[in-house]
């Protein structure tokens, strides 16, 4: 080991900015309630030892009075570059101290499930929105035999950011790049098929699947997956309407199960949850200019660590065989987390280091009325085959 090195101050910087970004910004705890409970003490500790710090050592103030801008709107990237401007001369100043903050930064860096991401040039490029190149120029699938399906459960009752979200996803999945087909099917779980007309040209196959009062993303699955059972397609793509794919999403991903041992895979660590600038960009690149991935130098937004669900790879006949997803599970929470646990406990299942996108969206509540979670009265890992999965007219009568 050099025990010699010299530290990145730089970097040191852009950690410290991250966390009194991550302490302060009301944007996190909304993006995944859970992982803030988790993470909440280490932004608060790394936080307080910086302000600890410049307390002592920013004799002009300057370097206090950005924390203070950035703390009091941390949505603005431009107090995140001044804070972050002016650290690294204070850090050379006091080697000590930044020693401390750096170990510090360390300790936490392990423990937090959502973490920072602002892209040097983020905010550069112009953007238009998405609507302005329209839905039905995407290009056409991939003359090739389809092996892939990819399953889309979606609701937009408001016909806005998720439906904009969804044409940018489906866009992108028909730009490939050459390679193994696949098929699309979308399922429109609501009280009545609003987005039929203008879905229904888009995809392979879009289902209804007639629900009222919460959304049940585990049976809108389960309903698009049954229905698709007698296409025995061997592999079957769960992916949220609101994933932004790159080029080579479908090649990279079927290459993988068919070269590997294992049955389900998650094809990303981290999942970057855009902000509304570069939502925008992101579709205007992909989708408007063709670009075969958005480059993260662009980007600004939050990361979530390994979080379940988003995007999930895996051989069709483990899905059938676990019995699908728990579809006791309704409105935000869990059905992720146990849909995975119990594909894991079925065969091998792995992680990936892609990149993967999520668009911003209005946030779902996350609780019920009384602040308790959605769905606390089910058990995990309790779902199986014979309890039967995706019946179409399940919910049919029910009034929740």
């Amino acid at each position: 080991m050099n025990h010699h090195a010299v530290v990145d101050h730089t970097d040191t910087a852009r950690r410290l900015m991250a966390y009194a970004v991550l302490a302060h910004d009301p944007a996190v705890a909304a993006v995944a309630v859970d992982y803030w409970e988790k993470s909440e003490t280490h932004y608060r500790a790394v936080d307080g030892a910086l302000r600890a710090f410049l307390d002592r050592a920013d004799t002009t103030g300057q370097a206090r009075a950005a924390h203070r801008a950035l703390t009091a709107d941390p949505g603005d990237p431009r107090h995140h570059r001044a804070l972050r401007e002016r650290i690294p001369a204070l850090l050379t100043a006091h080697p000590a101290d930044t020693h401390e903050l750096a170990a510090e930064i360390s300790e936490a860096d392990r423990h937090i499930w959502i973490d920072y991401h602002l892209g040097e040039r983020h905010g550069t490029l112009p953007t238009t929105e998405a609507t302005s190149v329209p839905p039905s120029a995407a290009r056409p699938h991939s003359a090739a035999p389809a092996k892939a399906r990819i399953l889309i459960p979606f609701r937009d009752q408001e016909g806005g950011a998720r439906t904009r979200n969804l044409l940018a996803c489906l866009r992108a999945l028909a730009d490939q790049t050459e390679g193994p087909g696949h098929q699309i099917t979308v399922v429109e779980s609501d009280s009545r098929p609003r987005s039929r007309a203008l879905l229904e040209p888009l995809v392979d196959r879009y289902v209804f699947a007639p629900k009222e009062g919460l959304f049940n993303k585990a049976w809108a699955v389960n309903v698009g997956a049954v229905d698709a059972q007698n296409d025995s397609l061997a592999y079957l793509c769960i992916l949220d309407a609101d994933i932004l794919v790159d080029r080579s999403f479908i090649a990279r991903n079927v290459a993988r199960l068919s070269a590997g041992d294992h049955a389900t895979h998650l094809p990303f660590g981290w999942s970057l949850s855009l902000d509304a600038l570069s939502s925008k960009t992101a579709i205007e690149l992909r989708t408007g200019r063709g670009v075969p991935d958005v480059p993260g130098a662009l980007l600004r937004g939050l990361l979530l660590r390994e979080p379940p669900g988003g995007c999930v790879w895996l051989r069709t006949e483990v899905f059938h065989a676990v019995g699908g997803f728990d579809e006791r599970y309704e409105g935000w929470g869990g059905e992720d987390d146990d849909i995975v646990a119990r594909l894991a406990a079925a065969a091998p299942l792995i992680r990936y280091d892609d990149q993967l996108l999520h668009l911003d969206h209005p946030r779902p509540r996350m609780t019920r009325d009384d602040g308790s979670p959605f769905n606390a009265h089910v058990e995990p890992m309790s779902w199986h085959a014979g309890l039967g999965y995706g019946v179409q007219g399940k919910f049919m009568l029910r009034q929740d």
